[in-house]
């Protein structure tokens, strides 16, 4: 599948900041719908329907991100399971709510009410990216009990069970340390005037990429990447983006992970993943008993629109272990990287084998 063609699938059948851009119909076998989380917000979900499926897939997506960036990903299931894709709070088409409620432990609470809502029966696997994946945790403290009865994988791309306020992006320590105590007051700033900093943003979606790609992705990545990147943040409130990102850098859910030892877990990292480094990933392997772990090489946080093949690839393992579904005959290869010349060497992938263990007491960071 082309560079151009990854475009046309990610506008397909959703909602797209400027409007799809392939002016695709709808298909008959996806509806979308609001749900009502526990607060009040509504939450927009899309279900895509797979009428000899038993397994249910839901899919739950990254800060600054919305659903569309799981379409390479539903499309691939193939009729083979249901898809249920949804914005979380504050993303695409979902609400925010007055006052906000942004937090981890709300996310989990929403994810919960997407499952009582699409997902009341058969195995269901659960796959989060980012913030995504820790709204899986959220929902695992919360409801343990689901992990083995009614959950029977889980996959955690670029996720972290805390400890972000430590993570240098790639800077010198002492210059990360200043950056985390700007970022949060400088947030607060913009967010007393959000109509005028997101009437901003919008035309200058292009260059904020450009300054923050090298964070996002391991390698130099398309023009139709990097376009779909750019609509996905721009089209977020900066409001929310102040909101979250305070709780991003304070939360801790390192309670939360032996639930999800009750069932088949992978863990996905990029080895260039500056954002939530592969000890973060590490680190969830080894406080989750039985975890396996990945490290995709050259790719960066944003790895499922960046290596959105390797992401298939890893998703149709984990189903197969976790719920016995196979995958298409030859499923298909997308990816939105571009070879670039300056790439470093890339580490050697751990493919399905276990982090080592860490020793007890040692700090997580």
């Amino acid at each position: 599948m082309s560079f151009t063609e990854i475009t046309k699938v990610l506008g397909r059948h959703t909602w797209w900041p400027n409007g799809s851009p392939d002016g695709a119909q709808p298909r008959p076998d996806l509806r979308t719908s609001a749900i009502t989380a526990d607060d009040g917000v509504r939450l927009h979900v899309e279900v895509q329907e797979a009428s000899e499926a038993r397994v249910t897939v839901v899919f739950c997506h990254g800060f600054l991100l919305n659903s569309t960036s799981w379409h390479v990903q539903r499309d691939a299931l193939d009729g083979r399971a249901r898809a249920v894709l949804w914005d979380l709070r504050g993303h695409g088409r979902s609400g925010w709510g007055d006052p906000p409620n942004a937090t981890i432990d709300q996310l989990g609470r929403d994810l919960y009410s997407v499952l009582q809502a699409t997902a009341r029966k058969g195995p269901v696997v659960l796959v989060g990216h980012s913030m995504g994946g820790m709204a899986i945790l959220g929902l695992a403290e919360a409801h343990p009990e689901l992990f083995g009865e009614r959950i029977a994988g889980v996959l955690l791309a670029a996720t972290s069970s805390g400890g972000l306020s430590s993570v240098t992006i790639g800077l010198p320590e002492r210059t990360a340390r200043v950056l985390h105590r700007m970022v949060p007051v400088t947030l607060g700033t913009l967010r007393h005037q959000a109509r005028l900093v997101d009437a901003a943003r919008r035309p200058l979606g292009g260059m904020s990429f450009l300054l923050t790609r090298s964070y996002l992705f391991g390698a130099r990545v398309s023009k139709e990447v990097a376009e779909v990147t750019t609509r996905l943040m721009a089209s977020v409130p900066i409001e929310v983006i102040a909101d979250f990102y305070k709780e991003l850098i304070t939360y801790d859910k390192r309670a939360a992970l032996p639930a999800l030892g009750r069932v088949p877990v992978l863990v996905m990292v990029g080895d260039r993943d500056l954002i939530t480094p592969v000890r973060h990933a590490e680190d969830l392997v080894a406080e989750i008993p039985g975890a396996e772990l990945a490290v995709i090489p050259g790719a960066g946080h944003l790895m499922t629109l960046e290596r959105a093949g390797d992401v298939n690839r890893h998703l149709w393992a984990l189903l197969r272990r976790a719920t016995g579904v196979e995958p298409p005959a030859e499923p298909t290869v997308v990816n939105g990287q571009e070879p670039a010349p300056h790439l470093r060497p890339e580490r050697k992938p751990l493919l399905g084998r276990r982090a080592p263990r860490r020793e007890k007491g040692r700090r997580k960071s």
